[in-house]
């Protein structure tokens, strides 16, 4: 993966009156990256991806784009920029078709082909000439991606792209967006209160609370430095609480259960000892998960 900043905040404040939305805030998204941005209800996201977007102006701080500060009333760098804030508005009494040929007008775009082009990205040709008041609303956000990938973007930020959808419609978003970052290399990122769709997409994320940065890197990397909870069942319980009393292995017993704290890289390795030592596993589970990682970094 290219590893050069996209977009860079530095020490971003915003205030409404005495209270601090945002609190001397700092991140950096990489090229590439489908980036999670996690948060409490209030705990600034909205505020800060508005602020990336220029529809709110910073108290302080910097935000840079492309490695060009963003200054004044400046808002050329949003023609690199797509997004899907809160749910889409489109008029339904107009087509799908026709919803996106104002936003190509708009953007002074020349070639109308595009427009099908996007559709058929999202799955929704075949519906180019319905209305959009018949939409469900799964394919409402599909057509509102096609409107933040209709220009050709560098980086598209989505906010709560899964809201209001079915297990299954949360599934095809999820596939959509990792299409979309894969095959048109376009670098997102994607605000979420469904913290295991994050697991499942992102390889990078911050948490925020209060207006403040908790914790930022890699999920995989942040998941591995906690202790995690895993559950065993054996046949040989005895043997296995001997076993994780002499490496001195945190554990306790829960029915037939036997749960034990450890770091994720330390799982395989211990599984494949206790084989050795023909201690016979029924079932091994990983409990703990970047839910439990995000109360616990936000409590």
């Amino acid at each position: 993966m290219d590893k050069n900043k996209i977009l860079t905040i530095k020490n971003l404040t915003k205030k409404f009156g005495e209270f601090k939305a945002v609190n001397d805030l700092s991140l950096n998204v990489y090229t590439g990256d489908i980036y999670g941005f996690l948060g409490p209800n209030g705990a600034g996201k909205s505020t800060t991806l508005r602020t990336i977007l220029g529809l709110i102006n910073p108290t302080e701080g910097q935000i840079s784009f492309n490695n060009q500060l963003i200054k004044g009333s400046d808002r050329s760098y949003l023609n690199h920029i797509g997004s899907l804030i809160e749910r889409p508005d489109f008029y339904k009494n107009l087509s799908a078709y026709d919803n996106l040929l104002i936003l190509f007008k708009m953007s002074k775009m020349k070639n109308k082909n595009r427009i099908d082009e996007v559709l058929n990205e999202v799955g929704l040709l075949n519906k180019k000439n319905n209305k959009v008041g018949g939409f469900s609303q799964g394919m409402k956000q599909r057509l509102g991606i096609a409107q933040a990938i209709l220009h050709h973007p560098k980086l598209i930020i989505l906010d709560e792209p899964s809201n209001g959808l079915d297990p299954q419609g949360q599934s095809d978003m999820r596939d959509l967006i990792m299409r979309i970052n894969q095959e048109f290399s376009i670098t997102i990122i994607i605000s979420s209160h469904i913290l295991s769709e994050i697991e499942k997409i992102s390889n990078r994320m911050i948490v925020i609370n209060n207006g403040k940065k908790i914790v930022e890197g890699n999920v995989q990397d942040l998941m591995q430095s906690e202790t995690m909870k895993v559950r065993f069942k054996t046949k040989n319980k005895k043997e296995l609480i001997n076993y994780f009393e002499t490496n001195k292995i945190e554990y306790i017993c829960d029915d037939d259960f036997i749960i034990s704290h450890m770091q994720e890289l330390d799982i395989e390795p211990t599984i494949i000892d206790l084989t050795t030592n023909n201690i016979h596993l029924m079932e091994v589970r990983q409990l703990r998960t970047l839910e439990e990682l995000f109360l616990k970094w936000t409590k």
